[in-house]
């Protein structure tokens, strides 16, 4: 056959017949002289081509969506209007290439070629392959269920002697996809599937919602984790580099781009592949084409979009009818051809009715019947008893195998039911993150409130961007916070700045003003502390990121409100507009860790300081809305101070009846009782046991360990303000109770 396909500069044929010529031509160390391509690349070689400036163009001129002008750019050589009218346009604004191409003699293999593109070559001349006629049986189950664990069963049965590299399940479209998950993660069979489309990613859903909300790229992407879907939505943005005004033109061609680009898939190995009929290549490999049913295999063209069946007559293109034709000798060559060949279709789903494919009879194929074999997974043994008990219940049928299956499994919990999560396997989380795991105070906080809140928000990411009034406040606050130490810092600037983009109520906008003047007076007092102190240098939102173990894939991170720095020592200060509890009480059991988060990110991160003290500001400390003004006291420190007396006077020059610290008082037998002071050793400890909740939190997530465990203390429970409380049903045997344990039961006996 290479020596054939060497008489000629041109050979079309299908994508497997090309993979099979180019190979024999590597195990044979012989040159190919012309070019091999399928019938969709030698198409694209000849037709004029537009690239996304010629979308832009008709969208734009045209008043077209994304999907339209797609439409219009594919169909662009038809010899009609309005094609016409937009090929000139785009030949007059230099936004179409026009292709000259003339082949002199071409071999079509095992395809067919529209007229209008066979007028491209001089000579054709058509090869048929000698068929094998090979005859493999088809196999009948009663519905897509059975149909699927059919399948598996078979696959199970030929992987005594085939490798399950060389398996390739053949769907007909994504009807089956989610039923193959399911059943075949039953058996602990595994399924490559086709990576999601970008769009589908939380990734994606915030970067596009900031850009329809700003119409800015750069604001859009600083929502972004950047990660490798930032980077796949970069090289998207890039494409588009050339439209400078953002329009709703733009966000729909963005917004297509997303859905139509998929996810970068990964090399697979040791896995079933799920593939496209189209797809199939080798005769070397093993297919299990699933849905040969009357309309989905063979595929039936219906005359749909802009060009009907009479205007590609005109143009000498394929009808419907003619294409419908061409599909199903495709699908005929592709059953008659290849050795390995397992075929089955079902007689109905959930909602419709099924007929066996037509080609069943045209080639005369033999249909089994064929009984589900159970005894390869006890879980879907299980399911299949469970749906033909309903049966039973509600329409009286018996079927043969509900007895098999009842005597099997006589203590089905049928009609029962539990709200416990089982958990996912070993490693499934961490491949689901990608492997990479990024954890922080607030997701180890969800972790440790309930472990099934931290799958839901942090696992699968089901939470949405609230924007609440109250997340603006903070946000507000912290912004102008952090530019308070700069050179150049005005606060109305910063002010009006913030807030000028963000849609308020009246009521909204009328507290905001309350709230600007509060804030005013709160860094009034700030200033007036930091007078009194000698830890004069200022760190503002400081990130600090940990690699845990050295793992680049698993890191700890915080973003720290203040540093403040004096000689070799600094404290720590988080602002705070809601409540929170100061305390610092059962952080052993994995709560109230913010502030220790901050110690053992500052012990890891910033080796060649110590840490002396750290703080919560409550800047809002019940604060009555009509009142501007509020004593300096409700703005004091409220933490934890190093019990050494020469630092103390440092931190704080008043701390003997202290202006700044709370509770911090020395009478002349010594600090008050109620002064929080704590020792070097007891921070060793806190950071020590943040590290050991920090490793008990990967280990979970590594086994898939997520049960419902929401945490209660003093008849409160995590419950209390959970947005996932309706998803797990908890029960109260679920909770788990905790007396009050302060810091100094934990970490030792000093004056903590």
């Amino acid at each position: 056959m290479l020596e054939e396909i060497n008489k000629y500069d041109l050979v079309i044929t299908t994508k497997a017949i090309k993979t099979e010529i180019l190979e024999k031509a590597t195990q044979r160390h012989q040159l190919i002289k012309g070019k091999i391509m399928t019938k969709e690349e030698y198409i694209k070689s000849v037709l004029p081509q537009t690239d996304e400036e010629g979308l832009y163009f008709l969208m734009k001129n045209y008043n077209m969506s994304y999907l339209i002008a797609k439409e219009y750019l594919k169909n662009i050589h038809i010899k009609n209007e309005p094609f016409t009218n937009y090929y000139q346009a785009l030949v007059e604004n230099k936004l179409i290439t026009e292709k000259e191409v003339m082949h002199n003699r071409a071999l079509i293999i095992e395809t067919e070629l529209d007229e209008l593109y066979k007028n491209k070559i001089k000579e054709i001349n058509y090869y048929k392959k000698e068929e094998k006629k090979y005859q493999p049986k088809v196999y009948e189950y009663e519905d897509i269920e059975d149909e699927v664990a059919g399948a598996v069963t078979k696959i199970i049965s030929d992987l005594k002697q085939v490798d399950i590299n060389d398996m390739y399940l053949v769907i007909p479209n994504e009807e089956y996809i989610d039923k193959v998950d399911r059943i075949f993660s039953l058996y602990n069979i595994p399924v490559a599937k086709k990576e999601e489309a970008i769009y589908s990613t939380l990734e994606a859903q915030k970067i596009l919602k900031e850009l329809k909300k700003t119409k800015n790229i750069k604001k859009s992407l600083e929502k972004s984790n950047n990660n490798d879907i930032t980077n796949r939505i970069i090289e998207i943005l890039n494409k588009y580099s050339f439209i400078k005004d953002i329009d709703n033109k733009y966000i729909d061609i963005i917004e297509n781009e997303l859905k139509t680009k998929r996810k970068k898939s990964k090399k697979h190995k040791n896995i079933i592949k799920v593939i496209n009929p189209e797809e199939i290549e080798s005769k070397n490999k093993y297919y299990y084409i699933l849905g040969f049913n009357q309309n989905l295999i063979p595929k039936i063209y219906d005359e749909e979009g802009l060009v009907n069946d009479e205007l590609k007559k005109e143009n000498k293109l394929f009808t419907s009818i003619e294409k419908t034709s061409f599909e199903k000798e495709k699908i005929k060559n592709i059953i008659t051809t290849y050795p390995n060949i397992y075929l089955s279709y079902k007689l109905k789903d959930n909602q419709n009715k099924y007929y066996p494919s037509s080609l069943i009879e045209d080639l005369n194929l033999k249909v089994v019947n064929e009984e589900l074999t159970l005894n390869y997974s006890n879980n879907y043994n299980q399911l299949l008893l469970g749906k033909l008990l309903d049966n039973y219940s509600n329409y009286g049928e018996k079927n043969e195998k509900l007895s098999i299956l009842y005597r099997t499994y006589p203590d089905i919990e049928y009609k029962t039911y539990s709200n416990k999560f089982k958990g996912l396997k070993e490693r499934q989380a961490m491949n689901y993150l990608d492997n990479k795991l990024k954890l922080s105070y607030s997701s180890l906080n969800n972790f440790y409130n309930c472990s099934f809140k931290y799958y839901i928000e942090n696992i699968l990411r089901l939470n949405e961007n609230e924007n609440t009034f109250q997340i603006t406040i903070g946000n507000m606050f912290h912004h102008i916070l952090e530019k308070i130490y700069e050179k150049d810092y005005d606060f109305d600037t910063l002010f009006t700045n913030f807030v000028k983009d963000i849609p308020l109520t009246n009521k909204e906008t009328f507290y905001l003003d309350k709230l600007k003047n509060i804030l005013k007076e709160d860094i009034k007092v700030i200033k007036m502390q930091d007078s009194r102190t000698l830890f004069k240098d200022k760190e503002t939102e400081k990130k600090i990121t940990l690699k845990i173990d050295k793992n680049e894939n698993i890191t700890f991170t915080g973003i720290i409100d203040k540093i403040s720095y004096c000689e070799n020592n600094l404290i720590v200060t988080d602002y705070k507009t809601g409540s929170v509890n100061t305390k610092l009480e059962n952080i052993d059991s994995g709560l109230n860790l913010q502030l220790p988060a901050y110690v053992y990110l500052i012990k890891e991160g910033i080796k060649d300081k110590k840490i002396v003290g750290f703080y919560f500001q409550k800047l809002l400390n019940n604060q009555k809305m009509d009142d501007n003004e509020k004593p300096a006291s409700d703005l004091k420190l409220e933490g934890y101070t190093i019990n050494k007396e020469n630092i103390i006077e440092k931190i704080d020059q008043t701390y003997e009846n202290s202006e700044i610290i709370k509770g911090m008082k020395k009478s002349k037998n010594g600090f008050y009782s109620y002064t929080k002071l704590i020792s070097e050793e007891e921070i060793d400890k806190i950071s020590d046991l943040v590290n050991e909740k920090i490793h008990e939190a990967i280990k979970s997530v590594e086994n898939g360990k997520f049960d419902i465990n929401p945490k209660k203390i003093n008849k409160e429970t995590s419950c209390k303000y959970c947005k996932y409380k309706d998803l797990c049903y908890r029960e109260d045997e679920d909770i788990i109770e905790l007396k009050i344990k302060p810091l100094k039961e934990i970490v030792g006996d000093s004056n903590a």
